[in-house]
């Protein structure tokens, strides 16, 4: 009877899957291989389930969830921590930036690739977003590195890997959307986050000096001397100031993330009205329309996300992967290594807001349970996976920013690419096993 029973469910269960596989998953995939946006796609696979599967969720229950998910506190800091990141890029700062890099360690093998570096973890602990990050940093420093030989497909890939860390070390937009979805404090995750950036910066100096010492490229150069590294601190010490404002606000409880945002986004503009002196008012309502426009696009994703996500929980689709996953493997290098290639592979053709709201719940079970993952460590480590999908070829979204302001083709940036992305999976199996790397930080600040 019991065997009976067991066959039943499981039984029950493949038809589940089967049904959300056939109506939701295959015409959401369909839609994106013929090119219908990521926003588009995801809805058109709804609508199909809804229609045709014979669910029994009340539309009602979706409507509730998209209004109730987007009805955040902790969302409110998105739009400030863009528009941070927005104002400053009009301030000049990206200059300010690779200048101090440059007197830091411009002198070492690489020099310039390991300014690039350097200069991306400073814009990380401003603008907290990979792309944009990308966006700012391309037309300063590939050109620089072309003119120093370095090759324009690796100058390219560098750039991009840098960039990334923009969503790892604090303020981070992605940590933001993770956290007010999964439920988790977006100030233990941001302190989650500083390591695994630190490691990650380092990781690819490593990498680039590597290939530069093996490869004959980016010859050492004399160091500037002290006095520079000071005139170039200065210069660029009011910026930097800004993530001490945030974290130290946020972990002596003076403001909550949200405020910090709002709080970085007043002395952003006090920094460029009076200090820098160059925002201009029209500056300030060009920042104001593209903090709109990409608060706009990723708010929309989120709600059309929850449908699925929400769908997705109905069904009870996350415990059925568990049991469906523990049935093949509970080897942890095993499980460990489908759920990376998994998320490399859809973090290379989606939007990375879409992946966190459908995915993070989708996959925590299986990441807390078997692989025994604590909160936030799963938190940095699904961000953190899905960052090298934008670098992963040939569909890496980060690498369409860099590779037309280096005028390479896909497969000079993409053989470039690979032995950073190799670097950078070597950090992300050290957040899985390592706990501490992730933990130890909000920890001790009293974040659990």
């Amino acid at each position: 009877m019991r065997i009976s029973l067991a066959m039943a469910n499981r039984a029950q269960q493949t038809d589940d899957m089967t049904n959300v596989l056939i109506y939701l998953v295959l015409p959401f995939l369909g839609s994106i291989l013929i090119g219908v946006p990521v926003v588009f796609a995801i809805g058109i696979g709804c609508f199909v389930f809804l229609a045709f599967s014979g669910t029994t969720i009340p539309m009602l229950v979706l409507v509730t969830e998209m209004a109730s998910g987007l009805d955040s506190y902790a969302l409110l800091a998105l739009p400030a921590f863009v528009m941070t990141g927005e104002l400053l890029n009009r301030c000049g700062l990206t200059d300010r930036l690779v200048n101090l890099a440059n007197a830091a360690v411009g002198w070492i093998r690489g020099g310039l690739a390991h300014v690039t570096t350097v200069t991306g973890m400073l814009l990380a602990t401003i603008s907290g977003s990979a792309l944009a990050d990308a966006a700012t940093l391309g037309p300063v420093v590939i050109p620089a590195m072309i003119r120093e030989r370095f090759p324009p497909g690796f100058a390219a890939a560098i750039t991009a890997a840098a960039a990334c860390i923009g969503a790892i070390i604090p303020p981070s937009v992605p940590l933001v959307i993770i956290g007010s979805q999964l439920g988790m404090s977006i100030g233990g995750l941001f302190l989650a986050g500083v390591i695994p950036g630190l490691l990650t910066g380092i990781a690819l100096m490593i990498t680039s000096w590597l290939l530069c010492r093996f490869r004959g490229f980016g010859a050492p150069r004399p160091f500037e001397g002290v006095s520079a590294l000071g005139r170039h601190s200065i210069r660029a010490l009011p910026a930097l100031t800004i993530p001490a404002i945030i974290l130290g606000g946020i972990l002596g409880g003076v403001f909550s993330p949200t405020e910090a945002g709002v709080i970085a986004v007043m002395y952003t503009t006090i920094l460029g009205t009076l200090v820098y002196r160059n925002l201009s008012l029209r500056s300030f309502g060009e920042a104001l329309m593209s903090t709109a426009q990409i608060t706009g696009a990723a708010v929309i994703i989120v709600a059309i996300s929850l449908v699925m996500g929400r769908i997705l929980a109905f069904e009870q689709i996350p415990n059925k992967l568990v049991a469906l996953m523990s049935g093949i493997t509970t080897e942890p290098v095993l499980v460990f290594l489908i759920v990376v290639i998994l998320l490399l592979v859809v973090g290379c053709v989606m939007d990375a807001v879409a992946n966190m709201i459908i995915l993070g719940p989708l996959l925590m079970p299986i990441c807390t349970q078997l692989l025994e993952m604590q909160s936030f460590q799963y938190g940095v480590f699904l961000m953190y996976a899905l960052l090298i999908g934008l670098l992963t070829p040939p569909l890496g979204l980060a690498l369409f920013v860099v590779a037309p302001i280096a005028k390479v083709s896909a497969e000079q940036i993409s053989l470039a690419v690979i032995p950073l992305i190799a670097a950078m999976l070597i950090v992300l199996t050290m957040i899985s096993f390592f706990p501490a790397l992730t933990m130890w930080l909000p920890t001790v600040a009293g974040y659990k």
